[in-house]
């Protein structure tokens, strides 16, 4: 039997948090003390998004039981339940962050840096992410000079395409020999907030010329390699499903399990989150052996 106040979000008390009046801009709320914060972003009519993050959540409170927690979404009703905080986002703000749907990922961007506001390091995961051990000394890597992201890749073949078309992240003119650095994950410091800001609004140029939809993490990977900033791939213990392979066998299981443990006390479901597995086996591999893709 699971021990009464075993975890520490016990005896907290959670409530939407509101970021409209703040959007964009470097003020942060008043009386912010020194906090590290987990964020989450889910939206959409996907529901995959949103219990994959909330899965996710709560494998991360087994790991470590003083996180605090914020999702930002625009379905706060199906966290409610649960110990963490959520940042709701109202139709007419993601019509605002995705520049009127020009650029669908301007979403995450935008509550990414109001993720950050509340926040004195923050660490960020895509709710195709989840941890399979205390995420909690990822903090240490983070400072107001150096950020994480998931991992750095080789300049694409779509960057040459923004060569000589003044595109500006801040005061840095992008030359299209910039590295990619995935957001799936990212680590970052409340004091590169203007390095967050900086990289929104070119989003869109960047997408609109080069044709992809990988804009917001191409514009805040360079935005964080400015000005003395640096950048490094995290080593943290979190798995993934984010493949067409991974998905398909990941996605079923995250359903069933709010179906068989949704009703069950909150610190069971933590218990039973931790060992619920999300990765394949060699005899899932085997089973998807005649997929294209894995």
């Amino acid at each position: 039997m699971l021990r009464r106040h075993r975890y520490a979000w016990e005896r907290r008390k959670y409530k939407p948090l509101d970021f409209r009046h703040s959007m964009f801009t470097e003020q942060v709320p008043r009386g912010s003390g020194m906090e590290d914060i987990f964020g989450y972003i889910a939206y959409g009519d996907n529901e995959l998004y949103h219990r994959g993050a909330l899965l996710s959540a709560l494998k991360l409170l087994h790991y470590c039981p003083k996180a605090r927690i914020i999702v930002a979404t625009d379905r706060p009703a199906l966290f409610k339940a649960y110990p963490v905080d959520t940042m709701p986002i109202s139709a007419e703000e993601k019509d605002q962050m995705s520049f009127g749907w020009r650029y669908h990922f301007g979403i995450k961007a935008g509550a990414l840096i109001e993720l950050l506001k509340q926040a004195d390091r923050l660490i960020f995961m895509d709710s195709d992410h989840y941890p399979v051990r205390d995420l909690s000394r990822g903090f240490e890597d983070i400072s107001p000079t150096h950020s994480i992201m998931r991992q750095r890749e080789k300049p694409h073949a779509w960057t040459p395409r923004l060569a000589g078309k003044d595109v500006r992240i801040g005061d840095y003119a992008v030359t299209g020999l910039e590295p990619m650095w995935q957001s799936g994950i990212l680590g970052v410091h409340r004091d590169n907030l203007p390095a967050l800001l900086a990289a929104y609004p070119p989003m869109l140029a960047v997408h609109e010329i080069a044709k992809i939809d990988a804009a917001e993490q191409f514009c805040i990977g360079v935005a964080l390699t400015q000005d003395g900033r640096t950048l490094s791939a995290h080593h943290l213990p979190i798995g993934d499903y984010n493949t067409r392979g991974k998905k398909l066998f990941a996605a079923p299981r995250v359903r069933q399990f709010f179906s068989a443990h949704g009703a069950e006390p909150i610190a069971q479901q933590i218990a039973k989150a931790a060992r619920y597995r999300l990765w394949r086996t060699p005899v899932d591999l085997w089973h998807q052996r005649h997929m294209w893709s894995f």
